[in-house]
């Protein structure tokens, strides 16, 4: 009989946590200088949601409505705790993707960036007179 030898201890207080789930984001491929076109940026929405609610028509049967907006810096309305973004106004839309049951909020900038961001953590983008 061999004797298999016990597995070391590990001290759970010593093992990382982080203070929240990572943000699903990503980026629509684009040239250098060029500006996302809302076709392109719904279309990774779609696929983004479908992959999320694990549906298998790729985001076809999904609604999605676009909102123009000026978010106040580089978080996109969106901020990580412990992280630094730029402090300057970003162009771009909020998104919702949504079936019959279920809605998820997007935040996109003009430059294809994108994150899906949890109502608790969503800050409002700047109110449409103060970028006149």
């Amino acid at each position: 009989m061999a004797l298999v030898a016990p597995a070391a201890a590990v001290d759970l207080r010593a093992v990382p946590v982080p203070l929240e789930p990572a943000l699903r984001s990503g980026k629509v491929a684009l040239a250098a200088g060029e500006v996302v076109a809302q076709p392109a940026l719904e279309q990774a929405l779609r696929t983004d949601a479908a992959l999320l609610w694990q549906r298998g028509d790729g985001g076809a049967g999904l609604s999605v409505a676009f909102q123009a907006v000026t978010w106040r810096d580089g978080a996109l309305g969106c901020p990580q705790p412990d992280r630094m973004y730029t402090q300057a106004l970003v162009s771009g839309w909020r998104v919702l993707v949504s079936d019959d049951t279920r809605r998820v909020s997007y935040h996109a900038s003009r430059s294809g960036f994108w994150l899906l961001c949890p109502a608790d953590r969503s800050h409002p983008p700047l109110p449409d007179d103060a970028t006149r």
